[in-house]
């Protein structure tokens, strides 16, 4: 099975996370989108929702979406949220299977501040969704590790189980959590930007106020 893996803090998750990883995730030909909730990201705040309710959300916005899942591995695990760790224990659940995992241009520009940035791939594929006409510039540390392991096409990352970089193009879909947080904190519109069934579970735990 190819699982393409989406994580990140989802507080909340939206339709920028989910329309985005659907379109890659079928480019790819993968079997099974995995949204992995994160515990404690070293890189940024800790988030406003309680691990339960953003796995809770992710649940149902997984209830949406074909060959979805929501995952609570990272969130059960007692430590930062390290993704070197995470693909090393996600390759061990799941030793058959080919492993994608997604994440955007400039969190991928940033990857040589990551704990054992270079060894990601030895458990998995990294897909970087690239942004239309978005600009890039890499440090020549990236660029030079780069020339090492990026793949041309797809049919590379189905040849062998981990290993390699690809850039998939993917839509700009302008939605961002922070902008549904302000929104629900000023009375302003925002259901339209999640699903509507994590618009109701936001509504009826009264998060973000």
């Amino acid at each position: 099975m190819i699982r393409t893996i989406l994580g990140g803090t989802f507080d909340p998750i939206h339709w920028g996370h989910l329309r985005t990883a659907q379109y890659v995730s079928s480019q790819l030909r993968s079997d099974m989108l995995v949204l992995l909730p994160s515990a404690n990201p070293p890189h940024r705040d800790g988030p406003s929702a309680t691990p339960a309710q953003r796995m809770a959300m992710a649940q149902l916005a997984a209830r949406e979406m074909p060959q979805c899942i929501a995952d609570d591995w990272e969130l059960q695990q007692p430590r930062r949220s390290y993704t070197q760790i995470t693909l090393a224990q996600l390759q061990q659940r799941w030793p058959n299977d080919t492993l994608l995992f997604l994440l955007g241009e400039d969190a991928f520009a940033g990857l040589p501040s990551w704990y054992q940035w270079q060894r990601l791939v030895d458990h998995a594929h990294l897909v970087v969704m690239r942004r239309p006409h978005s600009p890039h510039h890499y440090s020549p540390e990236l660029q030079q590790w780069l020339t090492q392991v990026q793949a041309r096409s797809i049919e590379q990352l189905h040849q062998q189980p981990q290993g390699l970089v690809y850039f998939a193009e993917s839509p700009q879909i302008p939605i961002s959590a922070t902008a549904i947080r302000t929104a629900i904190q000023t009375n302003q519109p925002w259901r339209d930007l999640v699903p509507p069934a994590v618009a109701e579970y936001i509504e009826q735990h009264q998060l973000y106020r």
